[in-house]
């Protein structure tokens, strides 16, 4: 397999690799040959002066790659977190100021004529004679009755407690019943619990 190889100072570089190739096939099909003296070094060439053509710029574009995998599907949602504890209770608000007092209504019109007088009466008939004293009735019984007990008021807002104080003190509790439920009072030296 041999053909005649192109020879030349201005060598295209994409047919180089044809031309090198060429070459060696060329050198395979040739018979080897003891190999002879080695010959003298041959003069230097003079240097090339000429450079091969530039060759063609790369305009072609690769294909476009594969779209990705599609879009996976959404997330469970979350489960709901525990519901926060109770806000304190605010404070009792204040009583509303009291409305203005309405406007006053006219006054009525007082009527001023008066009217006819009546006729006079007949002569007066004599004094009839004067009755016996009747018996006296019995005295009734004495206004000891007490009316109905009225109903219990709302009970009032509890005052902040006051500062506890530093020092000790003795309880020295009522020697009469003050009627208040659960005060202690003593009878004779005897604690007890008032009822109200």
């Amino acid at each position: 397999m041999s053909r005649k190889i192109k020879h030349g100072p201005n060598y295209d570089f994409n047919y180089q690799g044809k031309v090198l190739k060429d070459v060696v096939d060329q050198l395979n099909a040739t018979p080897v040959t003891p190999t002879g003296p080695t010959g003298s070094t041959g003069p230097t060439g003079a240097p090339g002066l000429l450079t091969g053509p530039t060759g063609p710029s790369g305009t072609a574009t690769g294909p476009t790659g594969a779209t990705g995998s599609p879009k996976g599907p959404v997330g469970a949602t979350g489960a709901t977190g525990n519901q926060g504890p109770t806000g304190a209770r605010g404070a009792v608000g204040a009583v509303g100021a009291t409305g203005p007092t309405g406007v006053t209504g006219p006054t009525a019109l007082r009527s001023t004529a008066t009217g006819a007088t009546g006729p006079t009466g007949g002569p007066s008939g004599a004094q009839g004679p004067t009755g016996s004293t009747g018996v006296t009735g019995a005295t009734g019984p004495s206004g000891m009755l007490q009316g109905p007990r009225g109903p219990i008021g709302p009970t009032g807002i509890t005052g902040n407690t006051g500062p506890t104080g530093a020092n000790p003190s003795i309880f020295v509790p009522p020697t009469s019943d003050p009627h208040v439920d659960g005060q202690v009072w003593s009878n004779s030296g005897t604690l007890y619990v008032s009822g109200g």
